[in-house]
């Protein structure tokens, strides 16, 4: 058995810690001894492992991993390797898809603090999640994201860090009334609105002060008319903006790739699930 769970962009502007969408990027894990290259034997410590353990599973059985999301860049590797841990041991439990799949978003929530790239990993597509619940939300079929990413990572708690403890109440009604906005607009096609929907004044800010680079490759991107959003991907350095699929952008990937590295990809219809070992 073969468990992969999706990547994910979290927070999209103002959605703090509750918006996600889930990437086309998996994470896989396994039980069964690899019969292929490129998988790597489970740390006690790896993320998968802990979740692995705090759903059930049995603590110092051999697990094995392999992943192309780039760890500490805002793509939610942590929480994809949570979700596909918690999921492999309820599913060696013998619990059916779906109680594993929530289950499985439950633990990894806890473990990440946040409900985020959780709810993304374990149920694709776009979500929007608030303490225990998790709502999956219609998203056009034809949109795909542009990613921009730095050589140097950044560390979730260090951006953490740099968020003010307390806002003025008129940044807080307009960071709900702009996630709520994300959420419509994706639900009935108004792309238009999406840039509108994106700005946050809540989180983004700091966390843009710290890295100059990720706030050039925010402008870059939103200075193309084809781009319909463009934010800070969980706590960065990532950004990603979301673009028709079909949209040549190959001039803004040229820009972007001066101080970074870009790639394109769709956004991911599957949440956690088991796969063929083939």
């Amino acid at each position: 058995m073969i468990v992969t769970a999706p990547a994910s962009s979290a927070n999209l502007g103002p959605g703090f810690d509750c918006l996600g969408l889930a990437l086309d990027l998996p994470f896989e894990l396994t039980a069964d001894t690899p019969g292929a290259d490129g998988w790597l034997a489970l740390e006690p410590t790896h993320p998968a492992a802990v979740a692995f353990a705090e759903a059930g599973g049995t603590p110092a059985r051999a697990l094995w991993w392999r992943s192309p999301i780039p760890p500490g860049r805002g793509m939610g590797f942590s929480g994809a390797a949570r979700v596909a841990g918690a999921y492999l041991a309820g599913r060696l439990d013998e619990l059916d898809h779906e109680v594993a799949r929530d289950g499985a978003r439950l633990v990894a929530t806890r473990l990440e603090g946040h409900p985020d790239n959780a709810a993304a990993s374990a149920l694709g597509g776009m979500t929007a999640a608030a303490a225990d619940e998790a709502v999956r939300v219609p998203v056009p079929d034809d949109l795909s994201l542009l990613l921009w990413w730095p050589e140097r990572s950044t560390s979730t708690d260090a951006s953490r860090r740099v968020l003010a403890e307390q806002v003025p109440l008129d940044v807080a009604a307009d960071s709900i009334g702009r996630a709520a906005l994300w959420v419509a607009a994706m639900a009935v096609g108004r792309t238009d609105v999406l840039r509108v929907a994106c700005e946050d004044r809540l989180h983004q800010p700091g966390r843009l002060s710290l890295r100059p680079d990720s706030t050039g490759a925010m402008e870059a991107m939103l200075a193309e008319p084809r781009v319909l959003a463009a934010w800070l991907s969980g706590s960065g350095p990532t950004v990603a903006a979301l673009v028709a699929r079909d949209a040549g952008l190959a001039s803004l990937e040229a820009v972007l790739e001066r101080d970074g590295r870009t790639r394109r990809l769709d956004l991911s219809s599957n949440g956690v699930r088991t796969i063929d070992n083939s």
